[in-house]
């Protein structure tokens, strides 16, 4: 199997897959407990967050763990809202991912305005447009850094310091660039990440919020989290994640190398056999092991299943919606048609992948194209 759908999840690291088994045994008591075992297990919670907190640049009070991504942007968005209901108004993007999308639709049916700011044909947004939304209500701006689909990147320097000018907040969705790009901290208020995006396993998160900023649960029990997360807090995930963001950090430079390399080769060497495909916003900036390519006149599905079956696994956008074959939203917002957003494929490539495989997925992509493209 080539897998090539690492956006979508990555595999394990070994290194953490090494560790659980001893994380289970050694670590099995509830955190919440006052007994040795009990703070054993805490101990180990807050010697990972600690960790965290030192690559990200934050204090350790400011990380609260959950259990994924989609869970950290629901709190951000929800929580917040409900901790400052003098303030009705959001701005966010048409290219968010749905954990973002979805909570701003439900607080929508509940009064809250919520305006989009524009993107251009490559996916990046407007900045004058953004000032131009931006009033007296206006509680929050939601972008994404990293988009999911396209892996386009937002340059959230300049749109947090529009936002401190303005004096509303700023959460980023950072869960494909978190470890792949730096943050700029001083201009961010909150950001999620998930970590089976780098390597850890899945059903661990976090939201970083910064000190002073108020948020109302979602969940409610036993106040674990600070308050903010109720729910007894799992050791093992949250070490894992620590360990992910642990080696992340200290092999960056060849990470990011090899990702770049992979993803430059796949590019050239597929543009070289189909000079008719489109590389989706090839021009601007974008995350290392994202690439969307329009493959014209066929249907997208059509190549994924073929693909699948000569051992390449792809997805044709976000997986938790790539299983209903509608039009990108993200593609859609960029201004392609629901034709050639139905035509796009999402190839994502992780530490783990090889020129070698490149050089064959490349050939079978090739092969199964020309033939589909006698079918349509």
């Amino acid at each position: 199997m080539i897998y090539f759908d690492n956006a979508a999840t990555s595999p394990v690291l070994p290194e953490i897959l090494d560790s659980l088994k001893t994380l289970y045994k050694d670590y099995y008591a509830n955190p919440s407990s006052i007994h040795k075992e009990g703070q054993k297990a805490r101990n180990l919670i807050e010697k990972s967050r600690y960790g965290i907190s030192q690559y990200i640049g934050c204090n350790a009070d400011e990380i609260i763990f959950t259990s994924c991504a989609t869970e950290s942007n629901n709190l951000a968005i929800i929580g917040l809202a409900e901790s400052y209901p003098e303030k009705n108004h959001i701005i966010t993007t048409q290219i968010e991912h749905k954990s973002v999308l979805m909570p701003l639709k439900y607080l929508s049916s509940k009064g809250y305005k919520i305006d989009f700011v524009k993107v251009d044909k490559n996916g990046v947004i407007d900045l004058d447009h953004l000032k131009s939304l931006i009033n007296s209500k206006t509680l929050l701006v939601c972008i994404i850094q990293g988009n999911n689909e396209t892996g386009v990147l937002q340059d959230l320097e300049s749109i947090g310091k529009i936002c401190k000018e303005k004096e509303v907040l700023f959460f980023t969705d950072a869960v494909q660039s978190f470890c792949k790009e730096d943050i700029p901290l001083q201009y961010i208020d909150m950001f999620s990440i998930s970590g089976h995006k780098i390597n850890a396993p899945k059903s661990i998160g976090m939201l970083y919020k910064k000190e002073g900023i108020k948020l109302t649960p979602i969940i409610f029990g036993g106040g674990q989290e600070r308050g903010l997360r109720s729910g007894t807090e799992s050791p093992q995930l949250i070490h894992s994640l620590f360990i992910a963001v642990d080696y992340w950090n200290k092999n960056k430079d060849k990470l990011l190398n090899h990702l770049k390399y992979l993803h430059s080769s796949f590019e050239e060497k597929l543009t070289q056999n189909i000079q008719e495909i489109e590389i989706v916003s090839k021009d601007v900036k974008r995350l290392p092991n994202i690439s969307n390519i329009i493959f014209p006149k066929i249907d997208a599905q059509s190549l994924i299943m073929a693909l699948d079956t000569e051992g390449i696994a792809v997805s044709s956008g976000s997986a938790c919606s790539s299983g209903t074959p509608t039009p990108s939203h993200v593609l859609k917002a960029y201004g392609y048609t629901d034709k050639q957003a139905l035509s796009s494929i999402r190839f994502s490539f992780g530490i783990f992948n090889t020129d070698k495989e490149v050089e064959a997925a490349v050939e079978k992509i090739t092969n199964i194209y020309k033939e589909l493209r006698t079918f349509f």
